[in-house]
């Protein structure tokens, strides 16, 4: 049994060389920033030329919540590619219960109901997939966490079981932006031009944003999902996370703050 250390070492070596190492995590202190703004939470963010994320709270990056509206970005790719939704152009029609966004009350294409994030409009579209579909295609996604059931078919989003990380939704949009979903790539390359924020010369910043609001039970929690991608081709994908600080909640102030922190991080970083 002499031969056996060296068996076992050799196993050991080749197990080790077959595991990809993980990407490094560099640990910042963003709090100034969204201090300023009167939220906490955290940020992740995937440095690809660097293969490095960094972070903001890096356990609450792994952390579940509800996707709220950034679950638009699969919505969308999943009516686009099971027919439900023929393309983005497809007019939702307004069913006439006035809500308390103006935005949202009028006949619009699924292009604007993405960017002006229309519930009713998204959750018209959910009716039209159905439960096995959103079954069947959440798992070919890997888009992780979501709990669908009939009763809550139109709601599951926003309300509920359903929650994924920031760390899980990097993951995706590094995915898409690759356009290696397993969906047709016009489809990914549609809503890819959907969730443009602002082109410069320098970069194109990609994004999209989602609010749970509050409730009894929960405090409102909201996101900025998304990448930029320089002049260069250098590229880096990002996911906030924020809740308001205790005290009286500026809404306006919460709502502005997802983006104002996430640039602000990202000056801090260079990328802008």
């Amino acid at each position: 049994m002499r031969w056996l250390p060296g068996l076992l070492l050799s196993m050991f070596l080749l197990i080790t060389a077959a595991a990809p190492p993980l990407p490094a995590v560099v640990e910042r202190d963003f709090q100034p920033q969204f201090a300023r703004y009167g939220v906490q939470g955290s940020f992740l963010l995937y440095d690809e030329p660097a293969g490095q994320y960094v972070a903001y709270n890096l356990k609450r990056c792994r952390q579940r919540f509800l996707p709220a509206s950034t679950f638009k970005i699969p919505n969308t790719l999943i009516g686009l590619q099971t027919g439900a939704l023929p393309d983005t152009a497809e007019i939702c029609r307004w069913d006439g219960v006035t809500r308390s966004f103006p935005q949202w009350n009028q006949d619009m294409t699924y292009a604007r109901a993405l960017r002006v994030s229309c519930v009713p409009c998204y959750q018209q579209l959910a009716r039209r997939i159905g439960v096995a579909r959103y079954q069947q295609w959440l798992r070919r996604l890997r888009y992780p966490g979501m709990v669908v059931t009939p009763a809550t078919l139109d709601t599951f989003w926003l309300g509920g079981k359903s929650q994924i990380s920031q760390v899980e939704q990097v993951d995706f949009l590094r995915r898409l932006q690759a356009e290696t979903l397993p969906v047709e790539k016009r489809h990914q390359r549609a809503v890819k031009q959907l969730l443009i924020l602002r082109k410069t010369p320098e970069y194109t910043l990609y994004g999209k944003t989602g609010w749970r609001f509050r409730s009894a039970r929960n405090p409102d929690n909201g996101w900025l999902v998304g990448w930029l991608e320089r002049a260069d081709g250098r590229r880096a994908f990002f996911a906030l996370n924020v809740e308001p600080q205790p005290g009286p909640i500026n809404d306006d102030q919460f709502i502005a703050s997802r983006r104002a922190v996430t640039e602000a991080v990202l000056r801090e970083l260079k990328w802008l």
